[in-house]
């Protein structure tokens, strides 16, 4: 840390006492008010207004337990240690958002601290190291708002932690706007899928004569219904699985990843090319009964929970991937403890063929926008890795920012 920084008790920079969040029985969920719960702190970092749980509050609770903006919320407890202590920030919600009893709301007071600043601090390694320190494990891990109250933290000028911020937040905002496009993307690829191959409303279709497909569904003429097995190839038997010990000794920068993510990035690969993942147990499917599915490009490593697959020509990687992300598979899933899609339940999955003109229009079209969302994922892996770098030097005070041509106004920090 730098020698012209402060080192505080974190209590000393709140604007009131830190606060555990509510609890609501599943019975009364589903109306009333968006509820973070610990599902949103580990999937975002950042919680802005996405998809939560509605809860109904009193006018009481309203007033003290709603989410402002810059408040910081802490998990309070984990099924794994590594877990208890994440810290996430609440940044200009648009309506009013509560959170659950699981989670800590911390309030800072902006006169003396930038919120922001903290949040990079917490998720630095630092930070994280800083909060493990306080972590008890009993049959869950947690932390308890009361020590988490005296942790020394770092305590710069105020502008400096504003300048901080800044340049983080920067490279935070390119990466959201970027995968916002790369939403947008997709979703015109899946408006055209449903265009095409759903509504039948493809080029030419005035003319194409609907037949039975032989299951009760009318498809055009000429077009097959069947199975995955006969247009893919699977590439399971060369999956090889690492246990977390031997991937902390083979640190790397190829992707390992497991039924619904990269899990690791490790020194070596199996696999080379563009391939299309579905998670074989585990969390194999969605809320809502679709497969998990990840597309992998270029070098990297999978474990045995996810099914790796490739189109048979001219099968495409976008139409295996946008014609099964709309698919409910609930009927291919075995086992209750651990759900699996069986090599034999996947090859049992239907799948339409079209007219091979037409699929060859589309996946010209296709793979156009695939390629555009590629490429913005590899600017985001880059702008990520950046910023990672930075994050650590910047927080402790390794890198002068006194003389960084930042806007700050522009991000919100006047």
């Amino acid at each position: 840390m730098s020698d012209n920084w402060e080192s505080v008790k974190f209590e000393t920079l709140y604007s009131e006492p830190s606060k555990n969040g509510l609890t609501r029985p599943k019975k009364v969920r589903g109306q009333g008010y968006k509820m973070v719960n610990m599902g949103e702190i580990f999937a975002y970092n950042i919680i802005k207004n996405p998809s939560m749980e509605l809860v109904p509050l009193n006018d009481k609770e309203k007033s003290q337990f709603s989410l402002i903006d810059g408040d910081l919320l802490f998990a309070r407890q984990s099924l794994v240690a590594e877990g208890a202590g994440k810290c996430s920030i609440v940044l200009r919600p648009s309506e009013t958002i509560t959170f659950e009893s699981h989670l800590i709301r911390v309030r800072l007071n902006k006169k003396e601290s930038d919120p922001s600043y903290y949040f990079y601090y917490f998720i630095s390694p630092q930070g994280k190291g800083n909060v493990q320190s306080l972590v008890i494990q009993v049959a869950a891990a947690g932390i308890r708002g009361s020590e988490l109250a005296k942790l020394k933290v770092p305590k710069p000028p105020l502008p400096t932690q504003k300048k901080i911020a800044a340049v983080l937040s920067a490279y935070d905002d390119l990466i959201e706007n970027n995968n916002r496009r790369i939403k947008i993307l997709e979703e015109m690829a899946q408006a055209l899928y449903r265009e095409w191959f759903v509504e039948f409303r493809f080029p030419g279709h005035e003319d194409v004569k609907m037949v039975d497909a032989g299951d009760g569904r009318m498809v055009p003429e000429g077009w097959e219904c069947t199975t995955l097995k006969k247009v893919i190839v699977l590439f399971d038997r060369l999956r090889k699985p690492l246990s977390k010990m031997e991937r902390e000794n083979r640190k790397g920068t190829y992707p390992y990843y497991g039924a619904a993510k990269i899990f690791d990035y490790i020194d070596d690969y199996i696999f080379d090319g563009d391939f299309l993942l579905m998670a074989e147990d585990g969390s194999v499917i969605t809320t809502d009964g679709k497969p998990m599915l990840q597309l992998a490009h270029g070098k990297f490593w999978a474990n045995n929970h996810t099914h790796i697959i490739q189109g048979k020509e001219p099968i495409s990687l976008e139409y295996l991937y946008l014609t099964l992300s709309i698919l409910s598979i609930i009927g291919y899933v075995t086992g209750a403890a651990q759900p699996k899609i069986t090599q034999t339940n996947l090859n049992r999955i239907p799948i339409l063929y079209p007219e091979i003109s037409i699929l060859e229009s589309f996946n010209a079209i296709t793979r156009d926008i695939f390629s555009r969302m590629h490429s913005l994922e590899k600017i985001n892996k880059n702008l990520t890795q950046t910023r990672d770098l930075l994050l650590p030097r910047l927080i402790e005070g390794e890198v002068e920012v006194s003389d960084l041509d930042i806007a700050i106004a522009k991000n919100g920090r006047q």
